[in-house]
């Protein structure tokens, strides 16, 4: 059997730019933050952003602290904006974040951000994406990350029932395994880089806020259809783009009916926040526990309501 594509399941265009500057608002929205307010910040700290698409978050960071050197990392830089849009104190590099660091990078960042890295890793294996976050740290650094949680959706109303089993079997296809998202305080400890928790909790989005955060998660979804051609050559079972399309349609119809005529559906993916400490072999240095502070949206999870 022929391995699944590498490449992004999203599209790269402009509809997939709209929708990250709407997934960041949503994150905004629930953190109230851009970076965790235990993260020291001083002169000069350098910042990195891995997997940044826009670079919206980076951008927004540098404007807020104009002392620190930003720097925002991804694969593509399809969405990359124009230097001319840059802050003084911000870049755009390109980055291949699930291979090893570079000995230019290594030891180089105060502070690593990653946001929504789900449907990029695969096989259920995490660990390169943990150590290659850890090695770009100065010891005493942090890791600030946010994610979703594919194993528990809210699935609500029998268009989101059905939607979920096409969104199984690409998962299938594409080798997407989750589970490692339930295990991450477990699977951070276990990569090799002396992590220790400091602080997991569960925080469901705000109920205002399941609009904002469906909508968007469905956008994503559809941008991810035009993969399926390419999951079909590994696995006939996965879903036709037509399929995929018009079970999309009636969720998102389902979840749009007028309030107080039925029961409304729902899809979505609701958020945790985990923190942890990672400890950086450094002799040299006295303070070297670095923190990590992960804000992780649980899997997809079969519910009648909210967490």
């Amino acid at each position: 059997m022929a391995g699944p594509p590498t490449t992004y399941l999203l599209r790269r265009d402009r509809v997939e730019a709209i929708r990250l500057g709407s997934q960041h608002l949503a994150w905004q929205q629930y953190l109230n933050h851009l970076l965790h307010p235990d993260i020291p910040i001083k002169d000069n700290t350098t910042i990195a952003d891995i997997g940044a698409g826009t670079g919206i978050w980076a951008i927004e960071v540098a404007n807020q602290l104009p002392s620190s050197q930003v720097t925002a990392f991804d694969v593509a830089d399809t969405h990359f904006p124009s230097p001319e849009y840059w802050p003084s104190n911000a870049k755009f590099d390109l980055l291949d974040s699930l291979h090893d660091v570079s000995s230019e990078l290594e030891g180089k960042f105060d502070v690593v951000h990653l946001r929504m890295w789900a449907f990029v890793v695969r096989n259920d294996d995490p660990n390169p994406l943990i150590q290659h976050a850890a090695k770009l740290l100065k010891p005493g650094g942090y890791v600030q990350w946010e994610d979703a949680r594919f194993e528990s959706i809210v699935v609500k109303g029998e268009p989101a029932v059905q939607f979920r089993q096409l969104m199984r079997q690409m998962s299938k296809a594409a080798r997407l395994n989750f589970q490692w998202l339930e295990e991450l305080d477990q699977r951070v400890k276990c990569a090799g880089a002396q992590l220790e928790v400091v602080d997991f909790q569960k925080q469901p989005w705000k109920s205002n806020h399941i609009p904002l955060v469906m909508d968007t998660f469905l956008v994503a979804l559809e941008n991810s259809g035009a993969s399926l051609g390419n999951l079909k050559g590994v696995d006939p079972s996965v879903p036709s783009s037509e399929e995929w399309m018009e079970a999309l349609e009636a969720l998102h119809k389902d979840t749009c009916k007028p309030s107080g005529i039925m029961e409304t559906g729902l899809y979505f993916a609701t958020p945790f926040r985990l923190s942890l400490s990672v400890f950086i072999e450094d002799n040299n240095v006295q303070n070297n526990a670095a923190k990590l502070s992960l804000i992780l949206a649980p899997s997809i999870r079969v519910a009648a309501g909210l967490e």
